[in-house]
């Protein structure tokens, strides 16, 4: 009986598991255009852009060996944390959200690709 019990309680958490681990997937195929300027590795640096490894536990414009413009810098002054709202925000038209910063990224118009990404930054990798 408590063979069954165990293996019913396997059975009711592994589509949790296996949804969540679709959704990363998900998030981490949509961050791939991300790539070629930033890094979700710890410590990695190096890149045209800042990396984003625990974006959301930290202040806006945190990573200290990164040179921020002053556009960030300013928009980090008046906002001081990531939350998916701003995210969301950033990733569909950056230029909007902080004016005169230096991405080279126009946004993304598919809400399930931002949604994908934010829950691939802010969920753990």
């Amino acid at each position: 009986m408590k063979l069954w019990t165990l293996l019913l309680a396997v059975l009711a958490v592994s589509p949790g598991v296996a949804l969540a681990q679709a959704a990363n997937q998900d998030g981490e195929r949509a961050f791939q255009r991300c790539y070629s300027c930033h890094s979700v590795k710890k410590g990695e640096k190096g890149l045209s852009g800042p990396n984003l490894d625990q974006l959301s536990k930290r202040p806006i414009a945190g990573d200290r060996t990164f040179a921020y413009s002053k556009a960030f810098k300013t928009f980090a002054a008046a906002n001081p944390r990531w939350t998916p709202e701003l995210l969301d925000r950033l990733l569909t038209d950056p230029e909007a959200l902080v004016p005169g910063n230096q991405m080279g990224f126009f946004g993304l118009r598919k809400a399930e690709e931002r949604a994908a990404i934010i829950a691939y930054l802010i969920g753990e990798k």
